[in-house]
């Protein structure tokens, strides 16, 4: 009866990951690279911000205070302050709201001059989609909902990371037994023994890695098209305004209709020294000069895990209290709500924690593709395989295709990063990004399919990564004149530290694939002298 049970379980095991497997890959490669793509990918991808932004309090105040004269008091009831380069924009972002009339106003602020150089006007969902996007923006956002929107993209990424929970305890449980074998890997071995001990390693030692990402990323994707709705259902007569108002950590205040200058750079300065770890993203404005104004500051990256919230009484500047997102709510399941985000993205604790975030999702993207590997080679290997060798062969094409063409069409941004900087003249920075990414994913996919001979095919679609990730080095200091050298001498550590990794990445690549190569023909030639000494001996 077990011994049925787990059969059962791995034909689930291995249809789940069959059938979710690609997109498993997409999602988790993407959300390695969206792990460095705020600040880090961000700053690289604008030369204007490489260079360090130094923001003045005051003046960034004085610039509110002048663009707020100029618009009528209803766009006062809420103001938005996005300091450069820390979260979506890479110059200095005000945006002013009317609620009443769901109007708003958003500025873009040169960093260096205070003048304004943009100026958007719609609806809130308008002025804000509207903004142009670099590769940090792209990738992210990619990783998110795949580029297809609320409610299709959050609930099919959502979908992914129940997928990828049913996978983990499926393969938990049915490859238990084999739990002894965690320091076993034979690289050389047949191809199927070497994709099997890979399988096991990366799902065995990510496992809590790879639980917690699959928990906070079904959440990440279902909270705002199904957890939301239904909470709103059950408890508020769906009406979902109520439910956020409920539970808003940040409410607005009763304005006293008295007028009192909103104490902007006290805040600012405060806010950006009040954790050395943390990052200050967006300051928020509740009720511009009025004698009961509040304002908040959002920020990442400190020791408390959670974003944190920083509360100021506008009229004076004085800080009240520091909390999570969720934290005023209260109870344990406020505490889970506000570590959702950090874990997922890995967004606390500094550089060493992203950076291992970073490398445990590269082996979550490798947990599927190894397994679908695996089921091709065993198949292809069967004496009595469940499907031809044709269907075989084409899914082997497809899984290489969709897989190292996305890897492709991901270093491809890089370069087409530095290329868009330099062509003003294109209206559309997401059309240009989007086509690059898409155009070189599509090609890779249909290239698989073009070239007879699989591996020759695939070692290509290597050279080329590898080839793009060296060359982005060269022509990040022929187009900018930033090399790392010289970013490490001003103290440019982030811009530098990117150029080296991309260097290195791409320089293991090429190796990788040469090796790789190279070893295949050792092994063609020594089949071909086996075959012929074979022949030999049966002529004598």
């Amino acid at each position: 009866m077990k011994s049925l049970a787990v059969k059962k379980l791995y034909k689930v095991h291995s249809w789940v990951g069959l059938i979710t497997g690609i997109l498993l890959f997409v999602i988790a490669f993407t959300g390695a690279l969206s792990v460095f793509g705020r600040p880090e990918i961000k700053i690289w991808a604008n030369p204007d911000i490489r260079h360090g932004i130094e923001m003045d309090a005051a003046q960034i105040e004085a610039v509110v205070r002048e663009q707020a004269a100029a618009l009528p008091e209803a766009y006062h009831q809420e103001i938005l302050i996005f300091l450069p380069g820390t979260r979506t924009y890479p110059h200095l972002t005000i945006v002013f709201e009317d609620h009443e009339n769901q109007h708003a106003v958003l500025l873009t602020v040169d960093n260096e001059t205070m003048s304004v150089i943009n100026q958007r006007e719609g609806t809130p969902r308008e002025v804000f989609a509207a903004r142009q996007v670099d590769i940090a923006d792209f990738i992210v956002d990619f990783h998110a909902d795949l580029h297809l929107g609320r409610p299709v993209g959050l609930l099919l990424t959502g979908l992914l990371g129940l997928t990828l929970m049913a996978s983990i305890v499926t393969g938990f449980i049915i490859h238990r037994q084999k739990l002894r074998q965690l320091f076993t890997f034979r690289w050389k071995k047949s191809t199927d023994i070497t994709l099997a001990d890979s399988h096991r390693l990366f799902g065995v030692w990510g496992l809590l890695f790879n639980g917690v990402i699959a928990f906070t990323g079904a959440f990440l994707g279902l909270a705002t098209v199904l957890l939301i709705p239904a909470a709103a259902f059950v408890s508020f007569s769906g009406d979902q305004e109520k439910l956020i108002d409920t539970f808003n950590t940040t409410p607005q205040p009763v304005l006293a209709q008295v007028h009192q200058p909103t104490q902007i750079a006290p805040v600012l300065t405060h806010a950006t020294t009040f954790d050395e770890d943390m990052r200050v993203e967006v300051v928020t404005i509740y009720g511009f000069d009025d004698q009961n104004a509040k304002v908040y500051a959002s920020g990442v990256g400190s020791e408390a895990v959670a974003r944190q919230l920083l509360s100021y009484q506008g009229a004076t500047g004085d800080f009240i209290e520091a909390f999570g997102q969720f934290g005023k709510v209260g109870g344990i399941s406020a505490q889970i709500l506000d570590l959702m985000f950090p874990l997922h993205f890995g967004n606390f604790g500094g550089i060493f924690v992203k950076l291992l975030w970073t490398l445990l999702g590269v082996s979550t993207a490798l947990l599927p593709l190894s397994g679908m590997m695996m089921w091709i080679e065993r198949g292809q290997r069967s004496a009595n395989p469940q499907y031809s060798h044709s269907t075989y062969q084409r899914f082997n094409r497809l899984v290489i295709g969709l897989c190292g063409g996305l890897v492709l069409a991901c270093a491809a941004l890089f370069p087409a990063q530095l290329i868009l900087h330099e062509l003003p003249a294109i209206s559309s920075n997401s059309f240009f990004i989007g086509s690059v990414f898409f155009g070189v994913w599509l090609l890779s996919s249909l290239f698989m399919f073009v070239i007879r001979d699989v591996k020759a095919a695939a070692s290509v679609l290597g050279y080329i990564t590898g080839g793009l990730l060296v060359l982005t080095v060269p022509l990040n200091i022929w187009l900018t004149g930033d090399n790392p050298v010289s970013l490490m001498l001003n103290q440019q550590w982030v811009s530098a530290t990117i150029d080296i990794c991309l260097l290195i990445l791409g320089t293991l690549t090429l190796r990788l694939i040469y090796q790789l190569s190279k070893s295949k023909q050792r092994s063609k030639h020594n089949e071909a002298s086996l075959n012929i000494q074979t022949n030999q001996q049966e002529a004598q």
